[in-house]
Parts: C-alpha cells; sequence; structure tokens
C-alpha cells in the first residue's frame, strides 16, 4: 500500500518550507504528495519547483480555500490507498510515516490520529502555550492517516468553515466502527502559536466564530450561552438605573415596552439557539429539562432579594448587589480556573506557576473566555451563510431496489455501478424493500406474507422520511409497488431528487387485464415519471413509450461487467453437448411451448438440456437437470454449457425485457437461439452473432444447425461476444450513469 500525502497552505510560506523539508528527510517517503495552495502570490509554487525529487508532487492553486475543502480537493486528486494529513505549520519526525504506515499495513488500522504538541520560542509564548494547549501532546487532524476506502464513504470534510472542520471530522470517525489508533507519543511539533494578545485573541475569536457553526463542542458553548443569557437577562430589566442620571431624556434610556421586546428576543434567541446547536434525537425531555434550569437560574437570581428576603435589607438573607456579585464571581471563578487549575491539569509545572507567572497566564486564559464568548454568539446568529457547507462530503446516493442480490435488476443495474461511484466520492448505500427470505418464499414458493409486506412498507416509508439529508434516492421502477404515490410525495415534499431505474414493462402489468387496476396504474406511473429527476431505461421499448413524460429519460441498458466473467472463459465444457436456460420461477412458462422440441432433442441427439432457477412444477415432463440458481455458482456453470436459448411470448410485457439471459450467454462465448421479441431482435442479428427462431420449425432446425457444425457454433459465438464487448459492457455506460447523478447537484 501506498501514501498520498496532502498539505493545504495559504501564505506561510517558511513554515511551509520546515513542514516540506522535514517531509523530505523522513525515514520513509510519501510516494505521493499533493499540495493544495490558497497564498496570495506564487512562492509555494516557485519553491517547489525547485526541489529536485522522484517523489511524485503535485501542486494546485485554489483562491480562498478553507482547510476541509482544501483536503477535499486534496483527496479527489490521489492515486493511492493511504492518505496522510499535514498542514503547512505541523513538523513531522523523522520516524512519522515510517511508524504510521507500519500501524495501517501490518497492524491494519483503518485511521491513525496525528500526534501533536505545541512548542514555544519566546516567553510570551510560553505563558500563552501555559494558557491554551499546556505541556501535554494533542490528536490532531494533521499527522492522521487514514484508509482511502474509508474517505470516500461519507467521510470527507465540512467546507466553508475556516477552523473545527477537524474536529468534527474525528468526532463524525469516532461515532463509526473504524478501527483507530491513537499514538502514545507525539509524532508532529507546532511552533507558531501567537506572539502577543491581539493575536491571541484574534485567533480565538476566529475560531469561536466558525465553531458556533459547527456540531462540535456543544457542551462549552451552551456553558458560554448560558452565563452570557444570565448576564442579559439580568442587566436588560434595571437598564436605567446601572448609570446614575439617566433620565427619560438619556438617548440610552430604555422604555419598559422596550425592554419587554428585549427579552422577549433574548428568550427567543435562546429557544432557537439550543434548536440549532443540540441534537435532541430521543432526549426531549432532558432537553427541556436543560432549558428548564436556564429559565429558573435567570429567574432566582434575578429575584434573589424579593423571593427570600422580601425585599427587607435588614434580613440576613438580603444580598446587595446581586448582579454585581454575580458577575464578579464569575470573573474571578475565570480567572482561578484559566490560570491554576487548567495549566496544572496541562501538566505545567507548579515551579513555573508560582508565584507570579499564574497571573498572567491567568489573564490570558481569561481574555480568550471573553473573546470566545461574542464568537459564539455571532456565530449563531448568522447560520444563513456559514451553514451552506458544501454538500461533498455528503454526496450520497440510496439505492431502493424491490429485491437485494437474488434479483438479477439489483445486480446488474444497481451493484454493478456502486464501486464506480464510490471511487468517485459518493457514498452508497442501499435500502432492499423485501429480504431474502421474503423473496424465496415470494418467488419460488408463491407465498406472501402480509404482515411482513405491511413491515417493510413501514421500514421503506420511515427510511424516506427521516434519512438525513442530502441524498439522491434511485428506485427500481417504484419505491411501494402496487401502492399509491406517498413515497414520492414525501420525497418531493423533502425536496430530495429522486431517479427511476425501469428495466420491466410493470406500468403495464395490467394492460388488456384489468381496465380499473390498468387506469390506476396509469395515473401511479404519471405522477412518479412526470416527477422523476431522472429516468433510466433498459431498452429502447422503455425510451420511446415513456419520453412523453420526462424530458430526462436516459437509455442505459443493462450490461456485462467483464471483469467478472473474462475469468470463466476458457472453463472446459461439460462432455455431454449442453443446452441451457437460465431464469426465474415466474420465467419457466416460457419453455412450456419448446417442451416436445426438447424432449426430441434429449432422446435423438444424446444431448443434455439444463434448467437453472425454473419451477419444475410447470416443466415436470421435460427430460432435463436442475440446478438451483446461486450467485457463486451461476458463472461457472453456464461457461460450461454449449448453447443458451431465450423463448419468450409476443406481448407487451415481453416488449419491456432487456435480454439479459442473451447478453450473459454471449458474454460467457455461448451461441444463443432466442425468440424475435423485444430487445432480443436489436441484440441478435439473424445468423451472424446469434440465431432468432419465430416456431418450432425454426427452434429446430438452428439448434440442430449449431449442435451439429462446430465451426458455426465457434462463429456465432465469437460475434456474439464481440456485440457484447462493444455494446453492452458494463465500463461503457459508468461514466454516463455517474454524469447523470452530476447533473442533480
Amino acid at each position: 500500500m501506498k501514501v498520498s500525502l496532502i498539505i493545504p497552505v495559504k501564505d506561510d510560506f517558511e513554515m511551509f518550507c520546515k513542514t516540506y523539508n522535514a517531509v523530505m528527510t523522513q525515514n520513509v517517503l510519501p510516494e505521493e504528495i499533493i499540495i493544495i495552495d490558497s497564498s496570495k502570490n506564487d512562492n509555494i509554487k516557485k519553491y517547489i519547483n525547485n526541489i529536485k525529487t522522484n517523489i511524485d508532487t503535485k501542486y494546485f492553486h485554489f483562491t480562498n480555500k478553507y482547510p476541509g475543502e482544501a483536503r477535499n480537493i486534496g483527496i479527489k486528486k490521489t492515486k493511492y490507498d493511504i492518505i496522510a494529513f499535514l498542514d503547512s505549520k505541523t513538523i513531522p519526525n523523522e520516524f512519522w510515516i515510517e511508524k504510521y504506515k507500519n500501524l495501517i499495513i501490518n497492524e491494519n488500522y483503518d485511521i491513525v490520529y496525528g500526534t501533536t504538541k505545541y512548542f514555544y520560542n519566546t516567553n510570551t509564548q510560553k505563558k500563552i502555550r501555559a494558557a491554551t494547549f499546556g505541556n501535554n501532546f494533542h490528536v490532531t487532524t494533521p499527522g492522521t492517516f487514514i484508509k482511502k476506502s474509508i474517505v470516500l464513504k461519507d467521510n470527507y470534510f465540512i467546507e466553508k468553515v475556516r477552523t473545527a472542520d477537524d474536529l468534527e471530522w474525528r468526532i463524525r470517525l469516532n461515532r463509526k466502527k473504524y478501527k483507530i489508533y491513537n499514538p502514545k507519543n507525539y509524532f508532529l511539533k507546532y511552533e507558531s502559536l501567537p506572539n502577543n494578545l491581539f493575536g491571541l485573541l484574534k485567533r480565538y475569536f476566529i475560531y469561536s466564530f466558525h465553531t458556533a457553526q459547527v456540531n462540535v463542542d456543544n457542551k462549552i458553548k451552551f456553558l458560554y450561552f448560558l452565563f452570557f443569557s444570565l448576564l442579559v437577562l439580568l442587566i436588560i430589566p434595571k437598564w436605567n438605573q446601572y448609570i446614575p442620571g439617566w433620565n427619560s431624556s438619556h438617548p440610552l434610556y430604555i422604555e419598559n415596552q422596550i425592554k419587554i421586546l428585549l427579552l422577549l428576543f433574548i428568550t427567543s434567541f435562546i429557544v432557537i439557539f439550543v434548536i440549532n446547536n443540540f441534537n435532541f434525537k430521543l432526549k426531549y425531555f432532558n432537553n427541556f429539562l436543560k432549558f428548564s434550569l436556564i429559565i429558573i437560574s435567570i429567574l432566582f437570581i434575578y429575584n434573589w432579594n424579593f423571593l427570600i428576603a422580601g425585599w427587607l435589607e435588614r434580613s440576613i438573607f438580603y444580598l446587595p448587589h446581586i448582579t454585581k456579585i454575580y458577575i464578579s464571581s464569575l470573573l474571578v471563578t475565570s480567572f482561578f480556573i484559566r490560570g491554576i487549575v487548567y495549566p496544572l491539569k496541562r501538566n505545567i509545572s507548579k515551579k513555573y506557576l508560582f508565584p507570579f507567572n499564574w497571573l498572567s497566564i491567568g489573564l490570558y486564559g481569561f481574555a480568550i473566555d471573553l473573546i470566545k464568548t461574542p464568537g459564539y454568539l455571532f456565530g449563531a446568529i448568522l447560520p444563513k451563510y456559514f451553514k451552506k457547507f458544501s454538500t461533498d462530503y455528503t454526496k450520497k446516493i440510496v439505492f431502493y431496489p424491490k429485491y437485494g442480490s437474488q434479483s438479477p435488476s439489483y445486480r446488474v443495474r444497481f451493484l454493478s455501478y456502486k464501486k464506480f461511484l464510490e471511487n468517485k466520492g459518493y457514498n452508497v448505500e442501499t435500502q432492499i424493500l423485501f429480504d431474502e427470505n421474503f423473496y424465496k418464499n415470494r418467488i419460488f414458493k408463491n407465498k406472501l406474507n402480509l404482515f411482513k409486506v405491511t413491515l417493510f412498507y413501514y421500514i421503506r416509508l420511515k427510511d424516506i422520511l427521516t434519512r438525513k439529508k442530502p441524498f439522491i434516492a434511485i428506485s427500481h421502477i417504484e419505491f411501494l409497488p402496487f401502492v399509491p404515490i406517498i413515497a414520492e410525495l414525501i420525497l418531493r415534499l423533502r425536496k430530495i431528487p429522486y431517479m427511476i431505474d425501469i428495466d420491466d414493462a410493470v406500468y403495464l402489468r395490467y394492460y388488456k387485464k384489468n381496465k380499473f387496476l390498468y387506469s390506476y396504474d396509469i395515473f401511479k406511473f404519471n405522477y412518479t415519471f412526470k416527477k422523476a429527476s431522472n429516468i433510466f431505461v433498459g431498452n429502447k421499448f422503455h425510451l420511446n413509450k415513456l419520453n412523453k413524460y420526462n424530458r430526462n429519460i436516459n437509455y442505459i441498458p443493462t450490461v456485462i461487467d467483464f471483469k467478472k466473467y473474462n475469468k470463466y472463459l476458457n472453463k472446459n465444457k461439460f462432455k455431454k453437448f449442453t443446452l441451457v436456460w437460465i431464469g426465474t420461477p415466474s420465467t419457466t412458462k416460457y419453455l412450456l411451448e419448446l417442451i416436445p422440441l426438447l424432449n426430441d432433442l434429449v432422446n435423438n441427439n444424446k444431448i443434455k438440456v439444463l434448467l437453472i432457477g425454473a419451477d419444475l412444477k410447470q416443466v415436470k415432463n421435460l427430460n432435463c437437470e436442475f440446478l438451483e440458481w446461486k450467485e457463486e455458482t451461476e458463472l461457472d456453470i453456464l461457461s460450461k454449457c454449449h448453447l443458451g436459448i431465450m423463448p419468450l411470448h409476443d406481448t407487451s410485457w415481453e416488449l419491456g425485457k432487456c435480454a439479459y439471459k442473451i447478453l450473459q450467454y454471449m458474454a460467457l462465448k455461448l451461441p444463443v437461439v432466442a425468440s424475435p421479441i423485444g430487445t432480443n431482435k436489436e441484440i441478435i442479428k439473424d445468423a451472424k452473432n446469434g440465431f432468432l427462431a419465430s416456431d418450432l420449425n425454426e427452434w429446430n432446425r438452428k439448434i440442430q444447425l449449431l449442435i451439429n457444425d462446430k465451426d458455426i457454433r465457434e462463429a456465432i459465438s465469437t460475434n456474439g461476444f464481440n456485440t457484447v464487448m462493444n455494446d453492452f459492457n458494463l465500463e461503457k455506460y459508468q461514466q454516463q450513469f455517474f454524469n447523470l447523478i452530476e447533473e442533480l447537484k
């Protein structure tokens, strides 16, 4: 496994040079370095161009990219299986790559987090370090190694925030079931702490402002907000009393009505803040208690003298200047904790703290607390712009098939594209409607459990209703078979784009059978097709039939993944000439007319007829061998046969089929005989890459020809293989499938 190293940088030229040189002197070098530069000049570009190295180094310049977005860009440009992160100010020691790469490859960890220790160069930086990071090392995103496959599974960084994107990223990873390692020592050092109070305050204001936009540090944000709320709600009622001489003519005098409006505004803001910044889920009662405690605390402190002492100054419980006491106690407590308690916890020595350094350290810490408060508040007040995070990290597609991997439609029209989409940065999930047991009972035993149907429908509706946005839904024909357009309406109301994939004419299932049910289906599918963001159709019959409903209809035929098929091409054939049919119990009916002919062939030509996945009750008079369909043996068995057949009836339903059997036979170099119906006659050019047979005489003549003439059999097989390779190859349609999804973004 090889390592791709991503380094985002903006203007820190000198520090970048130190970091880059540290990478170049690693015990083990990365195979690829990707630099995402947002600097205002080209100093870094010139520096990189002047360095001679065998490492594949790629430089990209973008304007004003925050770290999260820069890392995401770098991720998409990586070639290798392991991704490492640095930033321009974190300098790794010489064993960093060697140690981390070993943990990923040999210890099979999914993620190894970076560990950084903060260093100082001046006395001011030493005090700032004591007030902030201390003498401990910290888990950081810079220095982290992660398998690329994990990042591609919905684990990109959030964007449009300057800080806290990396913390949110680690929290998100920690919640998932990955094998994560936290080193016991530090491997990176950071030497760029602020060197003055202004730089410190600027840094923490920006940090708190952007952190307010991200779902991290909620307990700290809640505490800050609690204290600020108490302070504001205590000050507003007594605003006119704080400075002597204020009267109604003073410009800062506030009328009682305005005070009431301000109090209502602040209270409303508290409610909005709590709702927007805390994940309630099922903990409604606990959060209600939290909010109640805020209100009770505010009222209790504000009305202390009235409630407890009855406003009697002579009462021993009377506390003069209660507001001032409250504020002063907060200040003293913060100063004490920041100057002594936190530094000791962060491994700062008592000898350094006492007798006097704790005062200046406490001042730095106290200043940080003060500047964080407006940062958190302004960040929370202004969510409309800053919460427009890029959805690149949540590029999610959810497949909604009827059945799972037992169904050819799911395997070929959905699962075949999954890996390609994931390699393009999408997280792809599947929400199967009916489970494997239901499939077996329904398809092979014709049993229907109405309780399970109701349960499975409820699960799918719940998923569509509650799944976190954004995502793109792709359904196999209909989200809820036979049920009105409930799922489609929910998706429309939630503004979730959905796409429909069609490889059977389900919308014609009652055509010429039941007028009422056919009318109902027409109404349902008219809405479904019109409101779909895109429709994929498996053959040109659907293309012509449905283009009146939707402009965005695209021909994506059922295709073959030759990466799976090629390894079966040189299999030894069965000793006895074997004619094969593969299908399901529902398609066994197409064999009935051929039973006399097949029996004659078996008896007279000493061939074998092999059925895979058929309903034996329907063909009990046929002299054949039968095998259950199994995904793991399907291709191996087919490849050992000599001839494949695909009979069909001539009805509107069959016109909607995509001829997957034919494609399978041809991809394994089996000659094919099929009915000239629908897609069959689009794929097969009679007597060139296969044979078409309209009646029993044609079926007999053409099967006999293939049995008896090896040269014709091989020529037809080769031409059929080339047809599928050229026109029905998965690789030909993957990019088109991806592009159509990208258009929805």
